[in-house]
């Protein structure tokens, strides 16, 4: 039997537990690289994954459906966008008018809405073309001082079938389209506020029948707000509500001046209306006439009725407003109520509403009187 001495006893020993411990270590390490091959392998999984994802993605976006690319998409996007600005451009921007039309058309502007009539067209005898005769009403307190018109005319548009639409996708409308004459005229003519002006344009049409339609947008260049009080031939105008039993007023270069109408009556020839002026001053007024518009009455807000609905119905009364001008019969007398009649061209319940300028014409002041 050997003997070991106690040193040698004890290297043995702490060999021993050393290699417990060594193998102890090795084993973790050994589980841990085997849990850490298992991440990576369920990472890669992940990633190859979602590289999968995304390569469908891309296919999905490039290729619809229908087999159709993107770019072809796209393109018909652009398409259908260009014509809904190109519609909407026609029915906010452009007027459409034709020589039979009866009554005015709203025109929309950067400055508000207008209204425009075509009241006829003469042949340029000795010159080519047409001189067509428009007319403009100004319902702002703006007077316009330049403004050009920018357009198109031509025949008539096409007569469609029943279920046809009116798009430029229908090869009828594009026909028709492309037989349109551009045209661009600038006009020096002011339209002074709450008052029609009318003048005059030329086309270079070469019949009638290329004159049945005609469109165009107003671009305002020049505009400048306006005293009320001021201007040439009259003063500002004055709200006459026709069955109202107070006085308006009316105020002229030569002062201000009252109105009350006392009476209306239907005639053969309109609506006779019996006024009494009251005039303030030292001088006789001799002749005058009262010019503007006439219509039905102003209508009045109730009151669960909207902003909006309130709105529509002003701009449904503003578009029934119809021009006028009348003499005053008689002359107004210096310091007194003076009786005297117009007659105004429209029935008795289209004249409710006037809005009027009185335009004073010739007065005389009384003679001296000699001291002696």
């Amino acid at each position: 039997m050997i003997s070991l001495s106690p040193r040698t006893l004890s290297l043995l020993m702490l060999s021993l537990v050393m290699t417990g411990c060594d193998k102890d270590l090795q084993e973790r390490v050994d589980r841990l690289e085997a849990e850490l091959r298992g991440v990576r392998s369920d990472t890669r999984d992940e990633v190859e994954a979602l590289k999968g994802r995304v390569i469908a993605a891309e296919t999905s976006v490039g290729v619809s459906g229908d087999g159709r690319s993107f770019d072809e998409r796209l393109a018909d996007l652009e398409g259908s966008l260009s014509q809904v600005i190109a519609m909407k451009g026609a029915t906010n921007n452009m007027v459409y008018l034709r020589p039979n039309l009866q009554g005015h058309a709203p025109l929309l502007t950067d400055h508000g809405t207008f209204l425009v009539r075509m009241e006829g067209m003469d042949l340029n005898i000795g010159r080519e073309g047409y001189t067509v005769h428009l007319n403009i009403g100004n319902p702002h307190a703006v007077a316009v001082e330049q403004f050009s018109l920018t357009g198109d005319f031509g025949g008539g548009t096409p007569e469609l079938a029943e279920g046809e639409e009116y798009t430029l996708n229908n090869p009828k409308i594009r026909e028709w389209q492309n037989t349109l004459q551009p045209f661009e005229t600038r006009v020096t003519r002011t339209l002074e506020p709450f008052s029609w002006t009318p003048f005059d344009i030329e086309l270079p049409a070469e019949t009638r029948e290329d004159l049945e339609m005609l469109r165009f947008s107003m671009n305002i260049e020049n505009a400048r707000l306006k005293r009320q009080d001021s201007g040439s031939g009259g003063g500002s105008y004055a709200h006459i509500q026709v069955d109202s039993e107070g006085a308006s007023v009316l105020r002229t270069d030569y002062g201000a001046f009252l109105i009350s109408v006392k009476n209306a009556e239907q005639t053969d020839l309109g609506t006779k209306l019996t006024l009494e002026i009251g005039n303030p001053y030292g001088f006789t007024i001799n002749q005058c006439r009262l010019v503007g518009d006439h219509g039905p009455a102003l209508p009045e807000r109730s009151e669960n009725e909207t902003s909006d609905e309130y709105n529509e119905q002003m701009r449904s009364w503003s578009a029934a407003l119809q021009p006028f001008e009348a003499m005053v019969s008689s002359k107004v007398s210096n310091f007194r109520w003076n009786r005297t009649t117009i007659l105004v061209p429209g029935e008795l319940d289209q004249v409710k509403f006037l809005r009027c300028q009185l335009r004073i014409e010739d007065v005389t002041l009384p003679a001296a009187t000699e001291k002696l």
